[in-house]
């Protein structure tokens, strides 16, 4: 190796080529022909060792103390020296304690006589922890085995002793589990254990859940040794009444338990020997047992019960004479029997009656005669049974009928300064699926669930204190409940004996225990600083931004009034991507209490207002009007081209209402006027679905709206009856305006908006009327006429007038829509479907007589005479001026003339 090093140090000392070639091929000279036994190799890298040269055959080795276990054919068993055996090969293998050394204790010293040695075979234990899984954990029954004393004349004895001092150290249910599970079945020493534990605690069962207690170094003593007398167990401890915290905090409906003087045993020594015999009940004897057994077959062999009482004479049937129930068979020694009778044909009342009380009982059942027709058996008698029986009566008891109250809830105030906070807490509990209630605990049961080994336990009882302290009810000093309590004290958020316990939880090793003791701490109001840094970590480690633990820390630090940009960005960040509206409602109201101390919410704020998703920005505006404190101007400017601009409709109405909740208004009112006046059609038309949606008119925008009522476009004219509508504006030049468009309006949809405006405003006048039963009777388009009808149906207008059009439409009306209306209309006041039938024959015999083919013909050739006639006229009269009205009036009346009668 010098000669190396000494290579190594001179070719770094040279820093060249030749060097380190030097240096390699010293080094390869060196190792060549170094070479290691596959021992070493397996022990020291197998992971080098090829698959095609491994050797798998030791996963399918059997040997050990857990290989199958043969029948000895001997009883005689061979027992090991207490300190060296030899293996099968005759190596003296050195044994390896299976418990460590323990040191002689005071109370009960070891005796150097009545020592143990645990002494196993090396190779055994390795290969039993390899093959259990577990790393210096045996299995059991290798070591029952094993196990072995130096005096061989007291072996099978010492044998015995032994097994029944380590199972009775166990509990009985892992005693159990061991005989019957870890124990082969072919095994010789399983029947002997089981019968020990079936002695001790009867049959053996494995359905029981494991509770296993802490062995300590007295059990380890010496099986051998006298045992002292002990003195006798507290068994019986008196039981104490644990107070419910629903008790402590006072709440109404909640009284202390009165304590307990029965004393439950607390450790029964006497259970496990008790023989409990079942009792059984004597069979009915038998026919063949009471005859002579040379009758042989010629017995009658029945199971029936009402045959054998009748048959062997143990009882007779007793006449019962003006019985209730004829299907009965009563014995002499008070047996029941139910017979099985053939339907009754035909069916009696009973049958299709509801009840039997409406069955009026004939009078000769009151006397008792016999009735025709009886039926007969169609099955043997059968045990009666009131129990499971569908049709017998229970006894009336005097027709009284017991009603219970329906159990109240106890209802109880909650301090509403904590709402936001027990919101938080509930809501993280839910998450994390505790479903304990604080009603539902004692305050001894939490102080034993905080002391709990398992962290989960200690989790929800940190959590249900954290629930009642933010869900307790508001104290009133009130003598009256002292004295119901029976004592007074001072109501704590938590009961002073819980607080030691989670305030030590702040450093418990699980850290989802550490973040319940802070939530604990924040909701009993005493926030300290170790439970602010266990919040402040819980945010900065939740990369997603969603995670419970960071929403509750960013309530619990935005209530404290932290004001950070993590706790602003998670709640935001909850207030955005959670579709719970209670979240929203929480996320807001934080973000408005932070606002007034810092302008980094509306920062953050205005950037959500740049988002592609329309839903985003009507969130964030809606936000945005709850801010306190001053706003800066380039938000505004935002707001207000969102209020213009945006393509969606409700954003540009949410960004104007933030704006008006802002204080921005005369902003706002400013525009509006500008845009009404001077702006486009499109603007304004928007003006007016924002001067609606925002339900303002001053003076200043009377007059633009009323040009906007005669603008040349026709959106413009539809959108202000819309706006007038909504804002029910009764002013009179408002109204005369929405009559003369409801009467002259070229575009029918505008007489439609013109008429529900009117019919929103709700001001029926005599002009309004006459406009309404106009539009009915003789508008061409059917939308004007349904808009009509469903104007006189808001208004609730009758009368003869209404009645007469109304019908008269209904026999005339081409439209199926305008019928149906037509109809409801008709209905709703309760008018009569047809009207003057005479009037509507007279004209259809008209009609029918005017469409006759003989008398259109003859019109036809009329009209071809006039027209030749008036031809001829004005050749002989020359050119003279002749209007196209005049020839008309001219052959209608010579067509009046010709038909008149």
């Amino acid at each position: 190796m010098d000669v190396f090093q000494g290579a190594k140090v001179k070719a770094k000392s040279q820093n060249n080529r030749r060097g380190q070639k030097v240096y390699k091929q010293l080094l390869t000279n060196a190792s060549h022909g170094i070479t290691f036994s596959e021992d070493v190799i397996m022990e020291m890298g197998p992971e080098a060792v090829p698959y095609s040269k491994a050797n798998f055959h030791c996963l399918y080795d059997l040997s050990g103390p857990l290989a199958p276990i043969l029948k000895q054919k001997s009883k005689k068993k061979r027992w090991i020296n207490t300190h060296h055996s030899k293996n099968e090969k005759g190596i003296l293998v050195k044994e390896i304690p299976l418990l460590p050394p323990v040191q002689a204790s005071p109370i009960n010293p070891l005796a150097a006589k009545d020592s143990l040695t645990f002494s196993i075979n090396q190779d055994s234990w390795s290969d039993a922890v390899r093959r259990t899984g577990l790393r210096w954990v045996p299995n059991v029954y290798s070591s029952l085995k094993q196990t072995t004393r130096s005096d061989e004349d007291d072996k099978p004895r010492m044998e015995t002793q032994w097994d029944e001092f380590v199972l009775k150290k166990l509990t009985k249910t892992t005693a159990k589990w061991i005989v019957s599970q870890q124990i082969p079945n072919h095994c010789m020493e399983k029947l002997r254990l089981q019968s020990m534990l079936r002695k001790k605690y009867g049959t053996a069962s494995v359905t029981d859940l494991v509770n296993d207690d802490c062995m300590q170094e007295k059990d380890f003593c010496s099986f051998l040794e006298p045992r002292k007398p002990i003195a006798k167990q507290k068994g019986a401890n008196e039981s104490q009444a644990e107070t419910p915290l629903p008790v402590y905090y006072r709440m109404q409906g909640y009284s202390l338990p009165t304590t307990t003087t029965n004393k439950p045993g607390g450790v029964n020594q006497t259970a496990g020997d008790v023989l409990v015999k079942r009792s059984e009940p004597p069979q009915t004897p038998k026919l063949p047992e009471s005859l002579n057994t040379r009758i042989g077959e010629c017995v009658y062999h029945t199971d029936n019960n009402y045959q054998q009482e009748l048959y062997l004479g143990i009882a007779k049937p007793v006449h019962q004479r003006l019985t209730k129930n004829p299907d009965r068979i009563i014995m002499d020694n008070n047996s029941e029997y139910q017979k099985h009778l053939q339907d009754f044909y035909p069916c009696g009342p009973q049958t299709f009656m509801t009840t039997l009380e409406e069955v009026k009982t004939p009078q000769r059942e009151v006397i008792g005669r016999t009735e025709r027709g009886l039926r007969r058996w169609v099955d043997l008698p059968t045990s009666a049974d009131y129990a499971t029986e569908i049709g017998l009566i229970p006894p009336d008891n005097g027709g009284l009928l017991v009603t219970v109250a329906p159990k109240q809830k106890r209802h109880y105030e909650p301090m509403i300064e904590l709402s936001s906070l027990r919101y938080a807490v509930e809501e993280w509990r839910s998450s994390w699926m505790i479903k304990t209630t604080w009603q539902s605990v004692t305050i001894e049961g939490l102080k034993r669930a905080l002391t709990d080994m398992h962290y989960h336990v200690r989790l929800g009882a940190i959590a249900t204190c954290a629930s009642g302290a933010v869900s307790r009810p508001r104290q009133a000093e009130d003598p009256i409940n002292a004295a119901q309590f029976g004592r007074s004290w001072d109501v704590h958020p938590v009961p002073p004996e819980l607080l030691p316990l989670i305030v030590s939880a702040l450093d418990d090793p699980v850290r989802r225990v550490q973040m319940a003791a802070a939530v604990c701490h924040y909701a009993m109001g005493t926030p300290d600083p170790r439970a602010r840094e266990i919040l402040r970590i819980a945010l900065h480690k939740d990369a997603s931004g969603l995670g419970a633990d960071s929403w509750l820390a960013a309530q619990c630090l935005a209530m404290e009034g932290e004001a950070s940009q993590a706790v602003i960005q998670r709640i935001l960040s909850q207030h955005f991507v959670s579709e719970a509206k209670t979240d929203k409602e929480q996320a807001a109201s934080l973000l408005s209490s932070l606002s007034s101390k810092t302008t980094l919410v509306r920062s953050l704020l205005a950037e959500k207002l740049n988002c592609l998703e329309w839903k985003t920005r009507v969130l964030a505006c809606e936000t945005t009007s709850q801010l306190k404190g001053p706003i800066n101007k380039d938000l505004v400017n935002k707001l207000i081209y969102l209020m213009w601009n945006d393509w969606n409709n409700e954003v540009r109405q949410r960004a104007a209402q933030a704006l008006g909740k802002l204080g921005m208004g005369r902003q706002v009112h400013n525009e509006l006027s500008e845009k009404l006046e001077e702006g486009p059609g499109p603007w304004r038309v928007e003006a007016l679905v924002l001067i609606g949606q925002l339900r303002i008119m001053t003076a200043k925008l009377l007059p633009p709206f009323l040009l906007c009522l005669n603008d040349s476009f026709v959106a413009v004219r539809k959108q202000g009856c819309h706006t007038a509508g909504e804002l029910e504006m009764k002013d009179s030049m408002v109204m005369n305006q929405l009559l003369h468009l409801m009467q002259n309006d070229s575009a029918p949809e505008v007489k439609v908006a013109a008429i529900a405006a009117l019919a929103n405003i709700g001001c029926l006048s005599p002009r309004l009327l006459d406009n309404l039963l106009w539009a009915l009777h003789h508008e061409v388009e059917p939308m004007v006429r349904v808009a009509a009808c469903q104007a006189l149906l808001k208004l609730r207008v009758k009368g003869p007038e209404l009645q007469q059009v109304l019908q008269e439409r209904f026999a005339l009306e081409p439209n199926l829509q305008v019928l149906r209306h037509i109809e409801v209309l008709l209905k709703f006041h309760g008018y009569k479907l047809e009207g003057d039938k005479g009037m509507v024959l007279k004209i259809k015999d008209q009609v029918q007589k005017l469409c006759t083919k003989d008398i259109i013909i003859q019109k036809v050739m009329i009209l071809q005479e006039l027209e030749s006639l008036q031809k001829t006229k004005r050749k002989l009269q020359g050119p003279q001026d002749h209007s196209e009205t005049s020839d008309s009036l001219v052959l209608a009346e010579l067509l009046h003339e010709q038909f008149k009668g």
